[in-house]
């Protein structure tokens, strides 16, 4: 694991410049949704309750300035992705929010989900244009539709071939997954058709999976990852929302009162859910049932864990 675990990974503070230092250290990933709407309410997703279609609202454009901003004063060489409970290509607002981040952050790597329904090649070469370096399809049935290997091929076929572009499947693994790869010099385009009964989650206790998952591992999203949703809330990871209302004691910052991506992630709650999260053993709700990125359990990781507990106290 790439990842350093410090102390201050569990201190909630730390200064300015400490909060800084420990972000620019730690983050990979800041997935940022910079606006609500999405045209699909499938059944594995909590979209199929909360209603994402009658309006669309957009994140103010200052606050997400002032997020690249912030990235920017860090020279940021991380991901960045516009993938939350949204449908990215929905509103073609997209292309300036990536040309915007593309102007600031020259390092950083752009990308973003979609559930490919509004996707034509020409939108893909306008994405290109704007400064998407990845592009990641997700293929759909009906939003109560289960998954069927044979009508997924056929589906993903027939969108890859609208494309016109060559493409080469990379995994097959029949009542699991099917992907693809899309050959398109200057940007990284899959195709991914999944099995949510399979592989997916509960998404934070508010979706009903066929098995309930118990929990062990640790997680270590809480360290790489930073969760912002179109109002400014910062959540713990993706499987959290700020819109469900199950979720709201586990908003971990606002960063419309004018705190930076610093402080939310350094001198928030967020210490002290990386602090229950950083070991083996039981975890507390909503992460107790979450199959979401678990790690193998190595003598390695088991060592690793041991010490962060024994260094904090955590035994």
């Amino acid at each position: 694991m790439s990842l350093v675990i410090r102390p201050e990974h569990f201190s909630r503070s730390l200064s300015p410049d400490e909060a800084r230092g420990l972000f620019k250290a730690s983050i990979t990933q800041v997935e940022i949704e910079v606006f609500t709407y999405c045209n699909r309410t499938c059944w594995f997703c909590p979209n199929s309750y909360i209603d994402r279609r009658s309006a669309n609202q957009y994140m103010d454009e200052g606050l997400y300035l002032r997020i690249l901003g912030d990235l920017a004063s860090i020279d940021y060489s991380g991901v960045i992705t516009y993938s939350r409970y949204n449908e990215p290509l929905a509103d073609k607002i997209i292309l300036t929010r990536i040309r915007q981040a593309r102007e600031l952050l020259p390092k950083a790597k752009l990308s973003t989900h979609t559930n490919g329904d509004y996707l034509d090649r020409e939108y893909l070469d306008e994405l290109k244009a704007a400064g998407l370096d990845r592009l990641r399809v997700q293929v759909y049935l009906g939003n109560n539709e289960r998954f069927n290997d044979e009508v997924m091929r056929t589906r993903m076929a027939r969108r890859l071939n609208d494309l016109g572009l060559p493409y080469s499947a990379t995994m097959t693994e029949p009542n699991v997954r099917h992907m693809a790869a899309v050959q398109y010099p200057g940007m990284e385009v899959t195709f991914d058709a999944r099995n949510f009964d399979a592989i997916g989650v509960d998404r934070g206790q508010t979706i009903a999976m066929p098995e309930i998952y118990e929990r062990t591992a640790p997680c270590f999203i809480v360290f790489r990852h930073l969760y912002i949703d179109y109002d400014g809330s910062v959540v713990p990871c993706c499987n959290i929302r700020s819109d469900e209302p199950r979720h709201q004691p586990y908003i971990i910052d606002r960063l419309a009162t004018g705190r930076s991506l610093f402080e939310a992630y350094a001198n928030s709650p967020l210490a002290d859910w990386r602090r229950g999260l950083v070991t083996f053993g039981k975890k507390e709700k909503p992460c107790d049932t979450c199959a979401y990125e678990v790690p193998p359990d190595t003598p390695q990781l088991r060592a690793m864990s041991d010490a962060v507990a024994r260094d904090q106290g955590l035994r």
